[in-house]
């Protein structure tokens, strides 16, 4: 440890000390797991990840998800209703908001699929939002912007600042 602080410029030890902190450690760590959501004995999310890292601070509750993840949405019937995978995300203790992030694919029921590098999801409003560059993929035409908010399912959606390319049919 010395050796790499010796061999660091004073700010790359600023930015090596800034990656770790050995105050804080997490206070659990699963690999490969799944947590099952449910609401009034139905289930509404599913939960797979690579890694999961939990921290408690004085202030604060929460939890990193490392190695990639997948959540999936059902509605009230517990059918389908949507997919979220990211590589890396960060869920606060109460489980009330969710951020996705780096590589985020959101598919909605009827297959539009939405690409972004950060996702946030408030799970007490049922709203997704970013104000990072957003993709969405459509059977028929490509959409582009910067910006998005949604509901959970992601099927009312409101691009902000867009711009895109779709086909007609031909009558």
């Amino acid at each position: 440890m010395i050796g790499l602080f010796v061999s660091c410029k004073r700010n790359e030890i600023e930015e090596v000390l800034s990656l770790s902190d050995l105050d804080n450690p997490p206070i659990r760590t699963t690999t490969h797991v799944t947590y099952t959501y449910t609401d009034s004995g139905r289930v509404s999310n599913i939960l797979n990840a690579g890694k999961v890292l939990r921290f408690e601070t004085p202030d604060s509750t929460y939890s990193l998800i490392e190695d990639g993840f997948e959540l999936l949405f059902f509605d009230n019937v517990g059918d389908f209703d949507g997919r979220l995978t990211a590589m890396n995300g960060y869920i606060r203790g109460d489980n009330a908001l969710m951020i996705a992030r780096d590589s985020v694919v959101f598919v909605n029921r009827v297959d539009e699929e939405l690409l972004t590098e950060e996702l946030v999801w408030q799970q007490d409003s049922g709203k997704v939002f970013t104000d990072k560059f957003v993709t969405i993929k459509r059977e028929d035409m490509i959409l582009y912007g910067k910006g998005l908010e949604s509901d959970e399912n992601f099927t009312n959606y409101i691009i902000k600042k867009p711009t895109g390319e779709f086909f007609p049919e031909d009558e």
